[in-house]
């Protein structure tokens, strides 16, 4: 209502019509309201009817109009006031949203201690994973030659050898000075060792009597050799009920991955076509038996599962090789599953320049790469990370557990590889995340 209006209003009802006025200015309607509500007024104020004032017999519908604003804006506070309002996180904006590096540095995903093997030493991540932190800092361990995380992830056990002789050392998720379980070094040198599923026992080989398999109670009791009519060439694993060892061998005729059942001592060929000791690997679940077994006729290293049950086979994928047996292949190492059993990791090639690291989802075929000139790949506790080294330097990337296709959108560098000692050779670097 503007001055000109008001100022036409007679004196004894200009009070009334200033209230109005200013009435109409708290409440805010629309111009077109207020253009309409002064073009009655000044059609009223000219009229020369004398039977009644006009601002009377305008108030009642200008009253109306202003009853019914001031109850949609009752409406509008009484909703806003009921509904609760969710108020952005500390130190964030509501739509800020935290990178994937800022979660694992928060501890949000990718949790727990990652151990890291490089040089005959090895290392723990901290908690934000900037950097790494030596087990043995005291130099217990003069060669540490393989390491393995329980299957509860409280305790890892460090495969380590002093002037030749073997023993396991124990340390925990924090890092604790490593202890020896075997402190008379009743057996050489020491190449890998593997828990079984319950925690209650060690299964090791050495590199001076390679026809040996050792079993041990883990607290160092009961140490038992089993003698074999073969050669024990790499990776030991329990059967997932305890009933037997699978093992990477040779006998005098063929090469393959080999059983051991503990009753009898009696040992089979369980698949030939397997031909590198890290290439195979049990389920969480202990269901399934994953393998890659090289076919030289047609030129192609296949990914298989196997169910323990029912002994059927389902294909996941293949990797080219060269045809022939006279030929070098690339290898397939650290190949292992997630903690959901949804996924496999593995890396596939000759030298650090020339491997890559593929992930391949159970459930689905063909395999999607990581990452180049990538080896030693190892999944988190969570699911959600894959670490693996490349360039001298400890990588992660973002694993989506909707598709594996979302793997090479997110990564980050945790630092560079630590420093090892004696001569480096790739093939012993090792990651494993607690479980």
């Amino acid at each position: 209502m503007n001055k000109d209006l008001l100022d036409q209003v007679p004196v004894e009802e200009q009070l009334v019509a200033s209230k109005l006025k200013t009435l109409l200015e708290n409440m805010q309607p629309s111009q077109a309201f207020q253009w309409d509500l002064e073009n009655q007024l000044m059609e009223k104020a000219v009229s020369t009817r004398p039977v009644q004032s006009w601002f009377i017999k305008i108030i009642v519908p200008v009253g109306w109009g202003i009853a019914a604003i001031a109850s949609l804006l009752l409406l509008n506070w009484t909703v806003h006031s009921l509904v609760p309002q969710i108020p952005p996180a500390v130190g964030q904006t509501a739509t800020q949203e935290l990178s994937f590096a800022d979660k694992v540095r928060a501890g949000n995903i990718c949790r727990g201690p990652l151990a890291v093997g490089h040089g005959f030493v090895v290392f723990l991540t901290n908690p934000e994973k900037p950097g790494f932190t030596v087990v043995d800092a005291g130099n217990t361990i003069v060669e540490s030659r393989s390491f393995n995380w329980s299957a509860d992830g409280e305790q890892l056990a460090i495969v380590g050898n002093s002037m030749g002789s073997g023993n396991i050392y124990l340390t925990d998720r924090n890092g604790a000075p490593p202890q020896p379980i075997l402190p008379d070094g009743e057996i050489g040198y020491l190449m890998d060792a593997a828990w079984s599923r319950d925690g209650e026992q060690l299964v090791m080989w050495s590199s001076q009597d390679n026809r040996v398999l050792y079993l041990m109670n883990t607290d160092g009791t009961k140490l038992v050799e089993k003698h074999l009519d073969v050669q024990v060439l790499g990776t030991p694993q329990f059967w997932p009920d305890g009933r037997g060892v699978v093992f990477y061998g040779a006998d005098t005729n063929s090469m393959g991955l080999f059983e051991m059942m503990l009753a009898d001592s009696q040992v089979r060929l369980i698949n030939p076509l397997v031909e590198q000791p890290g290439s195979y690997g049990f389920s969480p679940d202990g269901s399934q038996l994953a393998y890659m077994e090289y076919d030289r006729e047609l030129g192609e290293a296949r990914l298989i599962l196997e169910d323990l049950t029912t002994h059927e086979i389902a294909y996941i994928g293949s990797l080219s090789i060269p045809k022939g047996y006279g030929s070098s292949v690339p290898e397939t190492a650290n190949l292992s599953w997630s903690p959901d059993g949804n996924f496999l990791v593995f890396d596939f090639g000759r030298s650090p320049v020339y491997r890559a690291v593929y992930l391949a989802k159970t459930g689905g075929s063909n395999f999607v790469k990581i990452a180049d000139s990538a080896y030693a790949p190892a999944i988190s506790g969570d699911g959600k990370c894959i670490a693996y080294i490349s360039n001298y330097q400890v990588f992660l990337v973002h694993v989506s557990s909707g598709s594996v296709n979302s793997t090479a959108a997110t990564s980050m560098v945790v630092a560079d590889l630590p420093s090892g000692r004696g001569m480096i050779n790739f093939k012993q670097d090792k990651l494993q995340w607690r479980p």
